[in-house]
């Protein structure tokens, strides 16, 4: 039976991640917080009379948190197909055509493929025909690592695209020799155009798929996450959840902005749309720093580079938001107090994002409003970050996407440019605050979200494909630094300073975990469990 979440002493071999007591035998924990840390006799000390004492097996530490994931879009991904694993277009059009089988004529197929070119037997996208034959003629929307898409010729049809639709601003419509879609929609601009001609969810749909994703986070150990790129009703569904108790992790939401609307009117709209943003210090829920999106990504060849992507006629990547509104929006976060984080992967991003910084720190210091390079992982160079770290600037990587980008990123470049991509040794060197995060939604087939998955990651820096072989060794950190990522530098990137340590006055989330993550090889913290979740002194989930 789980102990009272009011009143709690937590014993056993305990990491804190507070310099001053680093390790200790018991927490002491009162009304979901912790009170003390030392010895069973401090904690107990610390307690009122007659207070529980539980004991936890393996070694205790923070419970995770993950700076960069797509909570409730994997949520809603429960429901839908995922075809991210598929191996060809053959098998990605067969499973189409069999989850399309279970759904009545005319409904939405729709779906996740985070799949590439080259990853397919095919060396292809599939086609705008090739989904609506499969899906016998249901309109199809496959979301691709949540910046492009794949629809087919009935969902493009619905979104009244055609031969003479112009490309979005920050988007692109591909099409064949003949003009026509090809079915691949090239960054959020694009892929919106046909999302926006779907159905809208509405909020007890939202709410359904929040109570069905949380399970996957607390069995990997995650309880506090930063979700970004969330519109108003999203916003309103995770305020809803937490109003009604339904919120078991700790969330920060990314506010969505949109660089062609001035920042005052995008916030004008989301506040009457029913959204709070000045809920910014909730238990279990509160606004962060708005969200824009900068350049694409590398596995699409996307991101914005100084040289052009290989293979291409001088071709850069993409610009999703306009210079000039990047520079307004970063000017009002600074101006208002909102913060800002940028998507901004290639070197060239990085500098535009660097630049519109520097003009916000004209305006107010940085320090403390969240603003946060997100991504950066195409090549960042010491002089910027050094830029960074001066200004102030937060970063939010991700060693998942080393893993599953690296591949078609070898493709492109070779192995010792992929091998300086995510370079998380220079940006600790630098002096930088980093957050360790997945990019991922739980749904466990594309980037896994299991920090300690991460931790052997971070450590090796291997590839999908090749476990065995490190590409860019130079970049590896230690276990120790890879505890840090998810738990006090990924609080850093929350704007929640009493997350992830167990000291006095911090929240009491933890994870007992059946191996010590700071002496165990990363391959034993790979493959090991998380023997028990506990949050605000409850525990929320214990492995079989």
């Amino acid at each position: 039976m789980a102990p009272d979440p009011s009143t709690v002493v937590v014993t056993g071999e305990i990491i804190t991640m507070d310099p001053r007591r680093p390790r200790v035998d018991a927490v002491g924990i009162v009304d979901g917080r912790v009170v003390a840390t030392g010895s069973r006799d401090e904690a107990i000390a610390a307690c009122p009379s007659a207070t529980p004492v539980l004991e936890l097996p393996g070694t205790i530490a923070p419970g995770f948190i993950d700076s960069h994931v797509h909570m409730l879009w994997g949520g809603r991904g429960t429901e839908e197909i995922d075809v991210s694993d598929a191996a060809s277009v053959a098998e990605l059009l067969l499973r189409v055509r069999e989850f399309a089988a279970t759904h009545p004529a005319g409904a939405w197929v729709r779906g996740f493929a985070g799949i590439d070119a080259e990853s397919l037997a095919e060396g292809r996208f599939p086609t705008a025909t090739e989904l609506d034959e499969a899906a016998a003629g249901r309109p199809v929307f496959l979301d691709r690592r949540a910046h492009d898409g794949f629809a087919g010729t009935t969902a493009l049809a619905a979104a009244g695209i055609g031969p003479d639709t112009p490309d979005p601003p920050g988007g692109r419509i591909d099409r064949g020799p003949d003009g026509a879609a090809t079915g691949l929609l090239v960054e959020r601009p694009a892929a919106l155009m046909v999302e926006g001609a779907m159905p809208a969810p509405t909020l007890a749909d939202r709410l359904r798929w929040l109570r069905a994703i949380q399970p996957r986070f607390l069995t990997v150990g995650i309880t506090s996450i930063v979700d970004p790129a969330l519109d108003a009703a999203e916003l309103i569904s995770y305020a809803t959840a937490a109003q009604r108790g339904e919120l078991a992790l700790r969330v920060t939401g990314m506010p969505l902005g949109d660089g062609e609307v001035p920042p005052a009117e995008r916030a004008a709209a989301f506040a009457a749309a029913g959204v709070d943003l000045t809920d910014r210090d909730g238990e279990h829920w509160r606004i962060g720093p708005w969200k824009l999106f900068l350049d694409g990504g590398g596995s699409m060849g996307t991101a914005l580079l100084h040289e052009p992507w290989p293979g291409t006629d001088d071709y850069h990547g993409n610009q999703t938001t306009s210079t000039s509104g990047l520079h307004e929006y970063a000017v009002w976060a600074a101006e208002t107090g909102a913060g800002l984080g940028v998507h901004c992967v290639g070197e060239a991003a990085i500098d535009l994002f660097i630049d519109a910084c520097e003009a916000a720190a004209r305006v107010r210091p940085l320090k403390g409003l969240g603003f946060t390079a997100i991504h950066a992982y195409l090549w960042p160079t010491p002089a910027q970050m050094q830029r960074l770290r001066q200004l102030d600037v937060l970063v939010a990587t991700q060693a998942p996407l080393q893993w599953s980008f690296g591949p078609g990123l070898v493709r492109r470049f070779g192995v010792e440019a992929t091998g300086r991509a995510h370079p998380l040794r220079s940006w600790l060197d630098s002096g930088a605050i980093v957050g360790g995060g997945s990019d991922g939604t739980g749904n466990g087939i594309e980037a896994p979200i299991a920090p300690l998955w991460a931790f052997w990651q971070m450590q090796r820096r291997t590839i999908d494909g090749d476990p065995e072989h490190a590409v860019g060794p130079a970049e590896a950190i230690t276990a120790a630094e890879s505890l840090a990522l998810y738990t006090t530098g990924a609080a850093a990137v929350a704007m929640a300073p009493d997350r992830g340590r167990l000291a006095p006055g911090c929240v009491a989330d933890l994870v007992a975990l059946e191996v010590d993550p700071l002496r165990a090889s990363p391959e034993e913290s790979r493959d090991a469990r998380v023997l028990a979740t506990m949050a605000a002194g409850e525990i929320v989930h214990r492995a079989d």
